[in-house]
Order: C-alpha cells, then structure tokens, then sequence
C-alpha cells in the first residue's frame, strides 16, 4: 500500500505571509469558473485534503466559492499537473486572500 502521509506544503518563496493552514494556490487564468484553487493542510486536514475553489468575485451572486476534498494522492496529482499554474500566496488578489481566510476560519 502506498504511504498516504501528510501533504507538504509547497516552499517558503509560494507562501510568504500566508496562515499555516494554506499548502499551495493556484489560478488558471479564467480558464474555468473556479479560476483560483487554494489547498489546506495543517489545522484543516483531517485525512484528507480540503481545497477552496473560486471565481475572480466569489462572494458575488453568480460567483464560485466552493469546497472539495482530495485524498493525498489525488492532491499530489493535481499539484504536479499544475504546476504551471501555481502562484504565490502574496500573488493572489487582496480580495482573494480575504475571502481564503474568511471562509476557513468560518464556524
């Protein structure tokens, strides 16, 4: 059986000033709905990893702000496809950032 261990997160340089909660972000560039994707580990994962995908307003009515789990493997896959598409925590829109903190601290 493969190790299903804890996700690491991605290096110092990805996630300056970013919660510890936070593994790795991605924006596709408006390719899809869900244009920015942020994975979360540390406090957040409990087997599994969550993940936040989002539109450019995902607090308007008609924007995306929706959460879904990866088992580790499957959250390994996603991060090596895309690679290209990974930005730095401080790269993400004011906005953005917000919403990722106000909907993970949400009770």
């Amino acid at each position: 059986m493969r190790n299903q261990g804890k996700p690491r997160r991605a290096g110092k340089r990805w996630l300056e000033g970013s919660p510890e909660y936070v593994l790795d972000c991605f924006d596709n560039g408006g390719k899809t709905a869900d244009r920015y994707t942020v994975l979360f580990g540390g406090s957040l994962s409990c087997g599994s990893v969550p993940y936040l995908g989002m539109s450019d307003s995902p607090t308007h009515p008609q924007g995306v702000s929706m959460w879904g789990e990866l088992r580790s493997h499957e959250a390994a896959g996603y991060r090596h496809r895309s690679g290209r598409e990974r930005v730095r925590w401080l790269d993400l829109p004011d906005h953005i950032r917000r919403h990722v903190v106000s909907r993970a601290t949400e009770e």
